[in-house]
């Protein structure tokens, strides 16, 4: 399946329209990657962040499976 089939392929999960995104390690599909970015159409969306002294609660909560994005250990903040 090429990149663009699978961005077509859509998933519906509440009111968010979330798509699939597979990328191979090639410089097409790196370049596609980079426009979309660069674009404002691919945004990642972050669950919660925790500075690195709370690590084992962002483990904690990646392992209850209640997430809703991304879940970011901060270095230095």
């Amino acid at each position: 399946m090429s990149l663009a089939t699978t961005f077509v392929k859509k998933l519906t999960l509440s009111r968010q329209q979330i798509v699939p995104l597979l990328v191979s390690g090639n410089s097409k599909d790196l370049a596609l990657m980079v426009n979309l970015v660069n674009e404002g159409k691919v945004k990642t969306i972050i669950d919660s962040k925790y500075p690195l002294e709370k690590a084992a609660d962002a483990w904690a909560k990646s392992i209850d499976g209640h997430a809703t994005g991304k879940i970011v250990v901060t270095f230095g903040e």
